[in-house]
C-alpha cells in the first residue's frame, strides 16, 4: 500500500514537473507603470550622468507610475516642469534567458529611453543627442491610454541587458512648461525562458509581437546616424531596401536593391501630428545631389513619398484612389506597400508613392526653360494646386489669390500655388502667363455667357478631366476635394495644352473615413455638404459646372462608362481583397505597433475593432455610395444630341436629392435677378405646391418640402418659370 502511495506521489511530481517545463518560455513585465520609480521633475538640468547605472538617485523622490499632471492617468502628481526624469533598477540573473524585449510607453509629449547608460529608443518628435531639460519637442503628442487607446511599442534587443543590475532611465519632455498636460506610463516586457516568474505578470491588454523577421512585402531600413527627422528640412541618412524577387524578405538578408544615401523629412499637415509619421524622401548621391533610382520596381526618379497610414485603418485608401485615377486614362501616382524600420525600430506598414512632378515617367508635360518666355514656349508645362500656402510662401511668387472669393458666407480666399516648377524657379513672364490663363478661365466661367462655345469656359479646359475629377471626388466623398490638395496642370498649346484636373492626391480620410462635413454619409454631394467649410472653400467654378446641362450630360455619359468598367462593387471589392491579401501578415505587425483598431483616431467615422471589420465597412460604404450616386445621375437629361438645334442652353439648374425623402433643393445660377417660380405637380397634373420669390443674380438655392403625410405619392413633376417664362421641367421621385 505504501508503495502505491509513493508511486502516486512520484507520478504527480513528474507530471507537474513536465507541465512546468513545457511552460518555461513565457512573457513577463520587467517594468510596469505601477512600479515605484525614482524621479525628478526638472526646471533645470539634472546631473550629467543621471541616466547611468553609477548615478546615485537617493536624493530623488520616489513614487508609483504613471507620473504626470493628474489628468486622469497619473498615480504620482508633479508640478509643472520642462522635463521629467525617471529611473528604475532591475536585477537579471542571466542575460541568456531573455529571448525578446519590448518597450510599451504612453507619454505626453516626448521621450528618450536609456538602458544601462545607452540610448535605446526615442519618440520621433525629439531631436538632438542627450536633449536638454528645456529642449521641447517638434510636435505635441497626446497620451492615449487614459482615453482607451494603446501605448506606443518599440522593439528592443535583449543584448542591451546585462547580468546583475540593469538601469532603465526615461527622459520625458514637455512641449513647454506652461503645457496643461504631461504624462509617463512605462512598461518593459520580456520573453523569458525560465521555470518561474521573475518579475510581474503582463497587463491584460498586452499582446505578444508577431514574427518580425520575414515579410512578403519589401523591407526598407533607414539609419539617421543619430540625427532626428524633422519637418521642412531634409536630413541626410542611409537607406537599405530589401526587395527579393522570391517575394520573401528576411531582415537578416543583405542583398539590397538600394544601399545608399537619402534626404528625409516629416511631411504632411494634420498627419504630421500622428505618432506614425509620413515622410518625403529623396534618393541621393553621397554629395547630396539627386539620384534617380527605380525604387521597388517603379520608374527611376529621386522624389518619393513614404505614406504612413494611421487614421486610415484599412491602410489602403490612397492606394484605391490612385488606382482609380490611373483607370481614368491619365497619370496618377503609382504605389507599393512596404514595411519600414527607422534606426532599428519597426515603424509599420507604409505605402511608397510617386511624388507629383513633371517627368517623362510621371506627369509627362513639357519642361519649361528659363528662356521660354513667349509664344508657344511659355504656354507649358505647369502643375498648380489649390491648397494652403506655407507661412514662408510669398504672394505673387509662390502663389496668387483668385480674384473670385468662394461662394460661401465666409467668402474665403482661393489660393493657387505653383507646385512644379516652384514659383521661384519660374520667370516673371511664366508666372504671369499661367496666372492670366487661369484667371481668364475664371472670368469666362463667371460671365453670363459662360456656356457659349467660344466666349465661355469650354476653350480653356479639358472638360473630360473635370468630369472624371468630379466623379472620383464625389465617389470618395473627399472632404478636401475641390479646395485642398487639388491639382491642376497645363501642357504647351502645341501639345494640346488646356487646363486639366489632376493628378489625384491625398485620400486617406476619404471613402467614409471622416466624421465632419457629412463625409461619413453615403448620401449627398460633397459639393453641397460642406456648408461654409473652414478657412478654405472650393472655387465657384464647381457650382456653375454642376449647373451646366452640357457638363451634366457628359457626367451621365461618363458615369455609365466607368460604372461598367471600374466603379462597381466587383472591381472595387477585388481591388480591396487583393490589397488585403498582400497585407495579410504585415497588417498584424502594423497594428501591434500601432494598436488603434479599437480606438478612435481623428477623424474616424467608424471604429471596427478588427482589420476585417474595417475592410467590410469600406466595401459596404462604397456599395452604398455607388448606389446613391447612380440614383442621382441616371435622371439627368442628356441634352448633347439636341445641342445643334438649340438657340440657347437650358436654365442652369440642379435638383437634389433625387430620389428624395421629403426635402428637395433647387439650385440655380441666374444671369440676372428676377421672379423665380417653382411649380410641383402630382402624376395627374394637379398643382400641389408652389414657390414664388424674387431672386438676385448669381447662385441661389430654393428648398421645398413635399411632406409624405400630405402628399404620399412617389412620382412628381416640376416646372421652373423665370420672369413668367418656362425655363425647365423635370421629374422627381420619392425614395
Amino acid at each position: 500500500m505504501r508503495f502505491f502511495k509513493y508511486l502516486l506521489i512520484f507520478s504527480f511530481l513528474y507530471i507537474s514537473s513536465f507541465q512546468k517545463t513545457g511552460a518555461q518560455i513565457h512573457w513577463e513585465s520587467m517594468v510596469l507603470e505601477s512600479d515605484t520609480w525614482k524621479y525628478m521633475a526638472a526646471t533645470a538640468e539634472p546631473a550629467s550622468n543621471w541616466y547611468q547605472n553609477s548615478f546615485d538617485d537617493a536624493a530623488w523622490k520616489s513614487g508609483m507610475g504613471g507620473i504626470g499632471y493628474a489628468d486622469g492617468d497619473d498615480k504620482t502628481v508633479v508640478s509643472n516642469c520642462n522635463s521629467l526624469y525617471m529611473r528604475r533598477n532591475i536585477t537579471l540573473p542571466d542575460v541568456s534567458i531573455v529571448k525578446d524585449l519590448i518597450l510599451d510607453i504612453d507619454y505626453d509629449d516626448g521621450f528618450v529611453l536609456y538602458i544601462n547608460g545607452v540610448e535605446r529608443a526615442r519618440s520621433s518628435n525629439v531631436t538632438g543627442n542627450f536633449p536638454a531639460f528645456n529642449a521641447g519637442v517638434t510636435t505635441h503628442r497626446e497620451a492615449l491610454m487614459y482615453s482607451g487607446g494603446s501605448p506606443e511599442r518599440f522593439q528592443l534587443n535583449p543584448t542591451m541587458l546585462q547580468k546583475g543590475n540593469n538601469t532603465f532611465a526615461v527622459h520625458i519632455l514637455n512641449e513647454k512648461i506652461s503645457s496643461s498636460d504631461m504624462s509617463a506610463r512605462v512598461f518593459v516586457h520580456a520573453k523569458i525562458n525560465y521555470n518561474a516568474t521573475l518579475y510581474s505578470n503582463v497587463p491584460t491588454w498586452f499582446t505578444p509581437p508577431v514574427n518580425n523577421q520575414i515579410s512578403n512585402l519589401p523591407l526598407i531600413f533607414i539609419n539617421t546616424n543619430g540625427r532626428s527627422i524633422i519637418q521642412n528640412t531634409k536630413i541626410m541618412a542611409n537607406m537599405k531596401v530589401l526587395n527579393n524577387s522570391s517575394g520573401e524578405n528576411n531582415i537578416s538578408d543583405s542583398d539590397f536593391e538600394y544601399n545608399g544615401d537619402i534626404g528625409i523629412e516629416i511631411r504632411g499637415n494634420t498627419s504630421a501630428g500622428f505618432p506614425k509619421k509620413s515622410y518625403s524622401v529623396e534618393t541621393r548621391f553621397p554629395d547630396g545631389a539627386n539620384l534617380n533610382f527605380p525604387l521597388l520596381g517603379m520608374p527611376a526618379e529621386n522624389d518619393w513619398v513614404f505614406h504612413g497610414p494611421y487614421a486610415d485603418k484599412s491602410l489602403m485608401r490612397n492606394v484605391l484612389a490612385y488606382n482609380l485615377g490611373n483607370k481614368t486614362g491619365k497619370w496618377s501616382p503609382r504605389t507599393r506597400f512596404f514595411e519600414l524600420y527607422i534606426n532599428g525600430v519597426y515603424s509599420g506598414v507604409y505605402v511608397l508613392v510617386e511624388k507629383i512632378k513633371i517627368d517623362k515617367n510621371r506627369l509627362d508635360l513639357a519642361n519649361l526653360k528659363p528662356t521660354d518666355n513667349d509664344g508657344d514656349q511659355v504656354t507649358g508645362g505647369y502643375i498648380m494646386k489649390i491648397d494652403r500656402p506655407e507661412a514662408t510662401d510669398i504672394d505673387g511668387v509662390d502663389y496668387w489669390i483668385s480674384p473670385y472669393r468662394a461662394p460661401t458666407a465666409k467668402q474665403q480666399k482661393v489660393y493657387l500655388l505653383h507646385h512644379h516648377p516652384k514659383g521661384d524657379s519660374l520667370t516673371v513672364q511664366q508666372r504671369t502667363y499661367i496666372k492670366n490663363y487661369i484667371t481668364d478661365f475664371e472670368n469666362a466661367m463667371y460671365s453670363t455667357s459662360y456656356k457659349d462655345r467660344s466666349a465661355g469656359y469650354y476653350p480653356y479646359v479639358d472638360i473630360a478631366s473635370f468630369v472624371d475629377y468630379y466623379i472620383i471626388t464625389e465617389l470618395s466623398r473627399n472632404l478636401d476635394g475641390y479646395r485642398i490638395s487639388t491639382f491642376i496642370h497645363k501642357d504647351k498649346d502645341s501639345k494640346g495644352g488646356k487646363m486639366t484636373m489632376g493628378p489625384y492626391w491625398d485620400y486617406n480620410i476619404c471613402f467614409g473615413n471622416a466624421n465632419f462635413f457629412s463625409a461619413g454619409n453615403t448620401a449627398g454631394w460633397v459639393i453641397d455638404g460642406m456648408g461654409d467649410a473652414d478657412a478654405y472653400a472650393m472655387p465657384f467654378w464647381w457650382q456653375k459646372l454642376r449647373l451646366d446641362p452640357y457638363f451634366n450630360s457628359l457626367l451621365k455619359r461618363r458615369w455609365n462608362v466607368v460604372k461598367n468598367d471600374f466603379i462597381n462593387t466587383t472591381y472595387l471589392n477585388n481591388l480591396i481583397d487583393s490589397c488585403a491579401y498582400e497585407l495579410r501578415d504585415a497588417q498584424v505587425r502594423n497594428f501591434q505597433k500601432w494598436n488603434v483598431l479599437n480606438t478612435y483616431v481623428w477623424p474616424n467615422n467608424y471604429v471596427g475593432g478588427t482589420y476585417a471589420n474595417e475592410l467590410t465597412y469600406l466595401k459596404n460604404w462604397l456599395r452604398d455610395r455607388i448606389n446613391w450616386m447612380d440614383a442621382q445621375i441616371q435622371p439627368i437629361e442628356d441634352i448633347i444630341q439636341a445641342l445643334p438645334q438649340m438657340d440657347e442652353m437650358p436654365l442652369e439648374m440642379v435638383v437634389f436629392p433625387n430620389p428624395f425623402i421629403e426635402d428637395v433643393q433647387f439650385k440655380c445660377w441666374l444671369p440676372t435677378g428676377g421672379d423665380f417660380e417653382i411649380q410641383i405637380r402630382d402624376i395627374s397634373g394637379c398643382l400641389i405646391l408652389q414657390s414664388k420669390q424674387t431672386l438676385p443674380s448669381g447662385l441661389n438655392t430654393v428648398p421645398m418640402k413635399i411632406a409624405h403625410r400630405d402628399f404620399p405619392a412617389q412620382f412628381f413633376t416640376y416646372q421652373i418659370l423665370f420672369d413668367e417664362k418656362l425655363m425647365k421641367s423635370g421629374k422627381i421621385l420619392r425614395q
